[in-house]
């Protein structure tokens, strides 16, 4: 490269940087959309697991808080029956999500700051329901 002007040398380095630097965000970005799949994929084993409700008393329901808001607490709650549902396997599934979504907050300097609202489970006509806490 001794014998190649100045202005070619820069060219070359400028061509080199900028697929360097190009590659780099195309990382970036499949490996974001690769957490929003990963994210969505586990919202729905999350939903397929607590979607059968049915209970026979009230104390068969429990409440899941799920994800994370950047400005703390879950984003959302998740109504489930012990009765028909693996409660660690949902626990788990619950816990991953909060971490996704914590790391997403980060990545992506989130400010998510809406209220969500809490609330309780009961046991109604047989199935798990949600009641808001006011």
């Amino acid at each position: 490269m001794s014998g190649l002007t100045l202005t070619v040398k820069l060219s070359i380095f400028s061509v080199a940087a900028s697929i360097f630097l190009l590659s780099g965000c195309s990382t970036t970005a499949s490996v974001n959309s690769d957490q929003g799949q990963n994210l969505s994929a586990l919202n729905s084993q999350l939903a397929n697991i607590v979607d059968n409700n049915g209970c026979t008393a009230s104390f068969q329901c429990k409440v899941l808080e799920v994800g994370a808001r950047a400005c703390g607490g879950p984003s959302k709650y998740a109504v489930y029956s012990t009765l028909n549902t693996p409660q660690e396997q949902a626990e788990s599934i619950a816990k991953q999500i909060t971490e996704q979504e914590k790391n997403q907050n980060e990545q992506q300097s989130l400010t998510d700051c809406l209220p969500v609202i809490e609330v309780q489970s009961l046991c109604i006509n047989q199935q798990c329901q949600s009641i808001d806490i006011k």
